[in-house]
């Protein structure tokens, strides 16, 4: 139902379901202060039911305050540009050091670049004598009209635009400039329109002006200061984010020599960071396994055929697998997926049944997926993630697929311009004469979508698989969700490298839990700028690399959480002392 038909059906009880309630919590916790925005026009249609979102705010005394000035012309935006420069000028003298550094990183651009800007307005003169809600604080339609401001900028989100909200200006000059009566006041210029990009975190967090203050902190019962202890096991925590040199200072204060846990600690501070926390998650972990077939197979690329894959994921099922063994003894909770299996597996209990064919198709011939089937599985993906409903610190991925290291290998070697020499491996344990018919193909395979552009997606949709483009999914949705995503091998590097190629920020969340015999996976670590946790030689799959990999994390995380620092344990060194060791 359209929103703005809510009026015309008032008795109806407007129930949620889950998935609509999961989507007013998205708009609230990923909605951001834009300021980068694309030329393109906003549909007066999508307009309107912003405004009407706005509209539809709660009022003290129902008095609605508000008014909306559209601002479009170039002349008008420019004279506001001006004004926000100067003022934002004056406002930076009140800092110094790092601290001015960081505001004035703080753009205004989007005042110019926004295709609309929206100036809210409250009338303190509205329905003057309804005194309802009003007669013991008369600053409540103020308050009214910055509820509008919330719905609009909600609604901007859910409608996938951006919105900045542009505060620092005079209000007697925005009064004089758009002629705005003596008894209504300017609230808040809304910059909109298509953004440029997305901030993972809100911009002044991303700077490192300010962290998102811990909700426990604020929350309390019946007395002021009497903290209210709130339990939940639902939905996603807040989490705050420390100042980057708070965590490193406690780090190297900790009772051991300072780095002398090595590249250790630069993965738990990213851990940190991940999570937005001074305290990581480290004890609640899972691998999601995806598991689909190639039809490259047919072509002799791999030691097995393609019937092996089938026949593992019931080895996974049963717990009889390499990858069960290391999950048992790294506490590590294992998730199956089938994307793409050539078998009918039923109603197997204990598998995520999210195929959407019987194996990819022979990418000789055709490519391996339509673009449909890529974006259904990249979706399959996120939601794997998104039903783990944020119970885990630590998410890693592994697959298994027959022919998977051909399709992977070509997809690196046509987004990166290597050589199938450069990439091809042995895989399953190929000898020579597999391994120079699998050069072949790989190399056939790029002459056939030569006239292609060699960019991420036609990569992913003539030479992946289903399995592939499910991990660039849950890649780019655990990162979104602030989770630490533990890479494993080749393959799985494949997919971070298309999603890197999506958006550069998803490395921002992502380890290489190891470096694997595969030559690719070198030239791939080497373009996301990844150092890997382990150097084993390892050429497994199923996740294997990344759950050991998890363990060795875990550790460094129980250290820093745990450990106390020499403050705490009440260490003190001699005067002319620099170090105790």
């Amino acid at each position: 139902m359209r929103p703005e038909k809510w009026e015309a059906h008032n008795s109806e009880e407007p129930k949620f379901t889950r998935e609509e309630k999961e989507g007013l919590y998205k708009a609230i916790h990923t909605r951001r202060d834009i300021r980068s925005y694309l030329s393109d026009p906003i549909d007066d249609e999508v307009l309107f039911r912003l405004l009407n979102a706005a509209h539809h705010a709660p009022s003290v005394g129902f008095t609605q305050p508000w008014n909306f000035l559209l601002i479009r012309e170039n002349s008008v935006k420019k004279a506001f540009y001006d004004h926000f420069v100067s003022v934002n000028e004056a406002a930076s003298r009140n800092y110094e050091g790092d601290r001015k550094l960081k505001y004035n990183s703080l753009k205004l651009q989007g005042i110019l670049d926004a295709p609309v800007s929206i100036l809210f307005t409250c009338d303190r003169n509205r329905d003057p004598e309804n005194l309802l809600g009003r007669s013991t604080n008369r600053n409540t339609d103020l308050y009214s009209a910055c509820l509008a401001v919330q719905n609009f900028w909600l609604a901007a989100q859910a409608e996938g635009l951006g919105a900045g909200w542009m505060s620092i200006f005079e209000p007697e000059f925005i009064k004089k400039l758009l002629e705005i009566p003596e008894t209504v006041e300017p609230i808040a210029l809304m910059t909109l329109g298509k953004p440029v990009w997305v901030p993972r975190s809100p911009i002044l967090e991303t700077v490192g002006w300010k962290a998102r203050q811990n909700l426990s902190d604020l929350v309390y019962e019946n007395r002021w200061g009497v903290s209210a202890h709130l339990s939940s096991d639902q939905g996603p925590k807040d989490r705050i984010l420390p100042d980057p040199d708070t965590l490193k200072r406690r780090m190297d204060s900790l009772t051991k020599p300072v780095g002398s846990l090595g590249v250790l600690e630069d993965y738990v501070l990213k851990i940190c960071n991940i999570q937005k926390t001074s305290r990581p998650v480290f004890d609640r972990k899972a691998i999601l396994l995806f598991a689909g077939d190639h039809g490259i197979a047919e072509e002799g690329v791999s030691a097995y055929n393609r019937h092996v894959t089938a026949q593992m994921t019931y080895m996974f099922l049963s717990g009889g697998a390499a990858i069960n063994s290391l999950c048992r003894g790294n506490g590590i909770d294992l998730r199956l997926n089938d994307l793409g299996v050539d078998h009918d597996f039923g109603d197997t209990v204990g598998l995520n049944h999210a195929k959407i064919r019987r194996g990819s198709r022979n990418f000789l011939k055709e490519p391996a997926m339509t673009e449909e089937e890529t974006e259904l599985a990249i979706e399959s993906g996120r939601q794997s993630v998104r039903k783990l409903e944020n119970r885990y610190g630590l998410l890693g991925i592994g697959e298994m697929g027959i022919g998977n290291t051909t399709s992977a290998a070509a997809i690196v070697c046509s987004i990166l311009g290597k050589s199938p020499e450069e990439c091809v491996g042995v895989g399953t344990g190929i000898g020579r004469s597999t391994l120079e018919k699998k050069i072949r193909v790989i190399t056939r395979g790029l002459e056939k979508y030569a006239d292609l552009p060699r960019n991420e997606w036609n990569s992913l949709v003539c030479f992946g698989g289903y399995e592939i483009a499910a991990m660039v999914g849950a890649i780019e949705e655990a990162v979104r969700c602030g989770i630490p995503l533990i890479l494993d091998g080749m393959i799985t590097g494949a997919a971070a490298l298309i999603a890197f190629r999506r958006n550069p920020e998803v490395v921002s969340g992502c380890i290489a839990g190891h470096i694997s015999s595969e030559p690719a996976h070198k030239w791939i670590l080497e373009e996301l700028g990844l150092r890997p946790v382990l150097d084993l030689n390892l050429a497994l799959g199923e996740g294997s690399g990344a759950a050991l990999a998890m363990g060795i994390l875990e550790s460094g995380c129980r250290m820093f959480a745990e450990m106390k620092t020499f403050e705490e344990a009440n260490i003190r060194f001699a005067k002319n002392e620099t170090s105790l060791f």
